[in-house]
C-alpha cells in the first residue's frame, strides 16, 4: 500500500487508514457491555494516597484514584472485596481484562469466546443470544452480476438485514442453490462456490435463502469456443461485475504500434486478430485504461479484464455526525477518522477519494480558537464543545434501492451514480497533557505519533455502518480545469454516535528487516489490522507504528521498554463487528521513506506485506508477537520511463524499464492525469527488466501518459512491484496472464491475492516561479530569482547510479546583455522545500525580459518532453 504521511496531524493518518474500511450496528438486542460507574471521589497526588496501591493507582492527570491491576484476577470482587468491587467487571459475562494496568470490560472476538454461555454468539464484541435466520427481512448477494465462460469458479457471499435495516449474521439457516443450467454448485453458510457451466444469456442463476427471504445473482455464460487466429477479451466493471460495452480492445506490436482493434458488444466481449507476443489494451473514456504488455496471444486466447471507473469524474459520499458528550474533567481532544470502504489495492483509489477536499476548521473554545486545515473526512475538536461534522467520500459500486437523485438503481449502477460501502469511524479522546505537541511541528509525522500513542490508550473505539448507500454526482471543473471536488454536496447523513466497539486487543507484530531506499534504511513502519467486507472493501480495525531512526538500521526502534526489543510494534485493534463477524482478518505491514526535509522533491517509497491473521489476541506486553515469516520486497528505485516518442536517456520512445525483486510476480506502471484519469500497464518482472513499450493510443482516446493540461506535459508516475499468489496455494505465484485468463482467479481479485508489494510514487517533475511572483514585475539588476521544483531531485551528479535527477537551467530571452544567457543551479536551498535560487547577471536589463526556467538532466540536457515555467520581467 502506498503510505505518504503528511506533516500535520490528521491528513497523514487518513492517508494510511484510506483503503480500508469498517463495521456496523447491533444485529439483535442483547446484553451490552456495562459502562463503568462513577468513580468514588478519592483525590490523590501519588499511588500511596489511594486505599490500596496494589489495586489502585493515582491518575495524576485527573488527580484521583483509579482502579488498577497487574493480572486479570485483580479486577474481580474476590480480590477487591465488596467495598472496591467493580460492577462493570463482575456483572459482565466476560468479566474484565487487565489492560495496561486498568480493569476494562472484556470484549469477545469469536463465537468460541462465548462457548461458556449456552445459546450465545459473539456480536459487536458481546455475547448475545444467537440470532435466528428468520429475523432477516432482506438479503443481498455479492457479486450480484457475473459474466464469464464455462469453467469460471466464483465465490458468492450473502449479506442479511432485519426489518430495521440492521445487519443479521445468523449462526445457521443460510442455504444456496443453482436456479439455472448456467451454473453448478450450492451449499450452506454465508458464502458458497458456483462454477459457470452451460452458455446462456443473463438470468437469475444463483439463489441464497436466509430464513424466509431469498436473493439472487444474475449470470451470463459466454460460448466456450474462441475463433482461431485471435483472442477474445471480456471487459467488465471491476466493482460491479457488469459487462462493459463499447470499449475498444486494441492489439499492439513490440514497437507499440496498434495492429488491430475491435469494439465490445452488449455482453462486454470482443474478438481481435492476434498471434504471438502482443500487447492487449482496453480503452474506454469513462474507465481507466488497462494494458497487458507482452501477452502470448497464442497461449492464452480467452481473457477476462476488469476496469475501474475514472475516480474523479463523479464524486460523492456521506456526511457523518458524532455524539456531543459532556465536558470531561480534564481538558481533552476528541479525534475522529472516517471513511467509506475502498475495495482493491489502496493505490487504486485517488488520494482525493481517500481524504476528501481540505477545509479550514476552528479548534478550541470561546475566544481561544485556532484554525487548522483538515481533510473533510477527519475531525478534531475540544471535548465538551460541539463536535465537527465530516464528509467521507466513496467509490461507485452497487445499490439495490432507490436513492435521492437515483430513482432507478440498475441505471445508477451502470452509470456510476451510486454505491454501497461500509461507513466507518475511528474515534478516541486524549488528554491535552498526553498529546506531544512536537508531533504537529513542520516535518513531524503525526501518523507515526498517533500509531505510537493509540496502542497504549483504552479510549479508542470503532463505530461502523455496514450497508451505507450513497450517490455520486458529476464533478464540475474549477477555473484551473481540474475537478472541483469541494463544490459537490453529499446528500446523505449518517450518525456515528452509537454502536462503538472498543479497540480491546493490544498485541505485538515482529516487523521483518526493513529494506534500503537510496542507500538509507526506510525510516518508519506502520501496522494496520483489517477485516475484509466482500463487495464493500477492507475495514481498518487497529493501528500501531514505530520509527527507525535510533539507530537507522534494518529494525524499527525499541520505542517502549515494555516490549521485548527492537523490531516489535504494538498495535491495538477491535474485533470484527457490525455484521462483519466471521470475515477473515488481515494484517497490513508497511515501511516507508516518509517525509524527508533534506529532499522535499524525493519520490515516496513504500514496501508492504499483507498477511492473514487468525484473529485478535490480548497480549499487552507483546510476549507472543505475530511472526510474518516473510521478507519485504525490494524497492524498484531504478525504474525509468521515456515519455518522449524518440530515443532519450538510453530508452527507446515510450519505453519503461526497471530492475525488480526476483520474488515479484507482477509489475504495474500507473500513469495519472491531472483530472485523475489513469492508464495501468501490467507486465511480468522479466519484461520490466528487459524493457517494454507503452502502446500508442488509438483515436479518439486521450494519451494518458501525458497530463492533459498542456501539450507534452507528463502524467504522474507510480511503479508497483507485487507478489500475487493463488488463495488455494499460497506458494503458487500468479502473473498477468494467469490472472487475466477467462477461467482464472480474476483481475478484480488482485487486491485479495496480493501478499507483498513495493511501490515508488515518482509523481511528475514540475518547476514553478516563487520570485518574481508576478508577470511583468520589476527587478533590480543582478537580482536573485527563485523557483520551486517538485517531483525532481536537484543536485550535482556523482556518476552512474547517481540518486539525483538533474538541475535547473535558466535561459534569458530579450533585453540588453541577456539574450541567450544560460544559468544553471544544482543545489537546492537548505530547508527550502525544493527551492533553487539563481543570480541574474548584473549586465542584463530591458523591458519584457523572458526568464525561462527548465529542468535538465545531470548533463545539462533539457528533459524531453520539456518541463518549463516562464516569467516576464522588466529590469530598468
Amino acid at each position: 500500500m502506498s503510505l505518504s504521511p503528511r506533516t500535520h496531524l490528521l491528513a497523514g493518518l487518513a492517508c494510511v487508514l484510506l483503503a480500508l474500511a469498517g463495521c456496523a450496528a447491533d444485529e439483535a438486542p442483547g446484553p451490552a457491555i456495562p459502562e463503568p460507574p462513577p468513580l468514588p471521589p478519592l483525590s490523590c497526588a501519588v499511588d500511596q494516597d489511594c486505599p490500596d496501591p496494589a489495586i489502585f493507582f493515582c491518575d495524576t492527570v485527573a488527580s484521583r484514584c483509579e482502579p488498577a491491576c497487574r493480572i486479570r484476577t485483580d479486577c474481580a470482587r474476590e480480590r477487591r472485596g465488596q467495598q472496591y468491587a467493580l460492577p462493570q467487571c463482575d456483572d459482565s459475562p466476560l468479566g474484565c481484562q487487565c489492560d495496561m494496568s486498568r480493569c476494562m470490560p472484556a470484549v469477545c472476538a469469536a463465537d468460541a469466546d462465548c462457548a461458556g454461555y449456552a445459546g450465545t454468539v459473539c456480536r459487536d464484541g458481546a455475547c448475545i443470544p444467537a440470532p435466528a435466520a428468520e429475523t432477516a427481512a432482506a438479503c443481498e448477494v455479492t457479486p450480484d452480476v457475473v459474466v464469464g465462460r464455462p469453467g469460471l469458479s466464483m465465490v458468492f457471499h450473502v449479506w442479511a438485514r432485519d426489518a430495521r435495516g440492521a445487519p443479521v449474521v445468523p449462526r445457521a439457516g443460510v442455504t444456496w442453490q443453482a436456479r439455472s443450467r448456467e451454473v453448478t454448485g450450492g451449499g450452506e453458510g454465508v458464502r458458497a462456490t458456483f462454477v459457470l457451466a452451460e452458455p446462456g444469456v443473463e438470468r437469475d442463476a444463483v439463489e441464497a435463502r436466509v430464513g424466509n427471504v431469498t436473493c439472487r445473482a444474475r449470470v451470463t455464460v459466454l460460448p466456450a469456443e474462441v475463433p482461431p487466429g485471435g483472442v477474445r477479451v471480456l471487459a467488465v466493471d471491476e466493482l460491479t461485475g457488469r459487462p462493459l460495452p463499447l470499449a475498444t480492445v486494441a492489439v499492439s506490436n513490440a514497437a507499440g504500434v496498434v495492429t488491430a482493434s475491435a469494439v465490445t458488444g452488449p455482453e462486454g466481449a470482443a474478438w481481435v486478430p492476434a498471434t504471438g507476443e502482443v500487447s492487449l489494451s482496453v480503452f474506454h473514456a469513462d474507465y481507466g485504461y488497462l494494458t497487458l504488455a507482452g501477452h502470448d496471444a497464442t497461449g492464452t486466447r480467452d481473457l477476462r479484464l476488469a476496469l475501474r471507473r475514472n475516480p474523479l469524474d463523479r464524486f460523492g459520499g456521506v456526511r457523518g455526525t458524532f455524539a456531543d458528550p459532556k465536558a470531561p474533567e480534564v481538558a481533552s481532544l476528541r479525534l475522529a477518522l472516517t471513511g467509506l470502504a475502498l475495495p482493491g489495492l489502496p493505490s487504486d483509489a485517488a488520494p482525493q477519494t481517500l481524504l476528501g477536499p481540505e477545509r479550514e476548521v476552528q479548534v478550541g473554545a470561546g475566544s481561544s480558537r485556532s484554525p487548522l486545515r483538515l481533510p473533510s473526512s477527519v475531525a478534531i475538536w475540544l471535548a465538551g464543545t460541539p463536535p465537527l461534522e465530516v464528509a467521507a467520500p466513496g467509490v461507485a459500486g452497487v445499490c439495490d434501492a432507490p436513492l435521492a437523485d437515483v430513482l432507478e438503481p440498475e441505471l445508477g449502477v451502470r452509470t456510476g451514480a451510486c454505491g454501497t460501502r461500509v461507513a466507518w469511524a475511528l474515534t478516541g479522546e486524549l488528554p491535552l497533557r498526553q498529546v506531544p505537541l512536537t508531533g504537529l511541528q513542520q516535518g513531524g509525522d503525526a501518523l507515526l505519533l498517533l500509531g505510537r500513542v493509540l496502542p497504549w490508550s483504552q479510549t479508542f473505539e470503532s463505530t461502523v455502518l455496514r450497508d451505507t448507500r450513497f450517490t455520486l454526482a458529476s464533478t464540475p471543473l474549477g477555473a484551473s480545469g481540474e475537478p472541483d471536488l469541494a463544490a459537490v454536496e453529499f446528500s446523505r447523513t449518517e450518525s456515528f454516535a452509537e454502536g462503538g466497539v472498543r479497540l480491546a486487543f493490544p498485541f505485538a507484530v515482529r516487523v521483518p528487516a526493513l529494506p534500503r531506499f537510496r542507500g538509507l534504511y526506510l525510516n518508519r513502519a506502520y501496522v494496520l489490522a483489517t477485516v475484509q467486507a466482500p463487495g464493500r472493501g477492507r475495514v481498518p480495525l487497529g493501528l500501531g507504528a514505530a520509527p527507525n531512526l535510533n539507530p537507522r538500521d534494518p529494525n524499527t526502534d525499541w520505542v517502549d521498554n515494555r516490549l521485548g526489543g527492537p523490531g516489535l510494534i504494538l498495535l491495538r485493534m477491535a474485533p470484527a463487528h457490525g455484521g462483519l463477524e466471521g470475515q477473515p482478518y488481515r494484517l497490513v505491514v508497511s515501511a516507508t521513506s516518509g517525509p524527508r526535509d533534506e529532499d522535499a522533491a524525493s519520490a515516496v517509497a513504500t514496501t508492504t506485506l499483507l498477511a492473514d491473521l487468525a484473529g485478535p489476541t490480548f497480549d499487552p506486553p507483546g510476549a507472543r508477537p505475530v511472526e510474518l515469516r516473510t521478507a519485504f520486497l525490494q524497492l524498484p528505485e531504478d525504474a525509468r520511463y521515456n515519455f518522449d516518442t524518440a530515443t532519450y536517456g538510453g530508452l527507446a520512445g515510450r519505453q519503461f524499464r526497471a530492475d525488480v525483486d526476483a520474488k515479484a510476480t507482477l509489475v504495474r506502471v500507473v500513469f495519472t492525469t491531472r483530472s485523475g484519469r489513469r492508464w495501468t500497464v501490467v507486465a511480468t518482472p522479466q519484461q520490466a527488466r528487459e524493457g517494454l513499450r507503452v502502446p500508442r493510443v488509438p483515436a479518439p482516446f486521450e494519451d494518458r501518459t501525458y497530463s492533459g493540461d498542456l501539450e507534452g506535459s507528463r502524467a504522474s508516475l507510480l511503479v508497483e512491484v507485487l507478489t500475487v499468489t493463488a488463495d488455494t496455494a499460497p506458494g503458487d505465484g500468479l502473473g498477468p496472464a494467469r490472472l487475466a485468463a477467462a477461467e482464472g482467479p480474476g483481475w478484480e481479485r488482485l487486491g485479495d491475492l496480493t501478499r507483498a508489494m513495493a511501490s515508488l510514487d515518482v509523481g511528475r517533475p514540475e518547476v514553478a516561479w516563487l520570485f518574481p511572483e508576478l508577470e511583468g514585475q520589476r527587478l533590480v539588476r543582478g537580482s536573485a530569482v527563485r523557483v520551486r521544483v517538485t517531483g525532481f531531485r536537484v543536485g550535482p551528479s556523482t556518476g552512474p547510479g547517481s540518486p539525483v535527477d538533474g538541475q535547473v537551467r535558466l535561459v534569458l530571452r530579450g533585453g540588453t546583455g541577456c539574450e541567450g544567457t544560460v544559468l544553471t543551479g544544482d543545489q537546492a536551498v537548505p530547508k527550502g522545500d525544493g527551492e533553487v535560487e539563481l543570480q541574474l547577471p548584473p549586465g542584463c536589463s530591458g523591458t519584457g525580459v523572458r526568464l525561462v526556467a527548465e529542468l535538465a538532466d545531470p548533463a545539462g540536457i533539457p528533459l524531453r518532453p520539456p518541463v518549463t515555467a516562464v516569467r516576464g520581467v522588466d529590469i530598468p
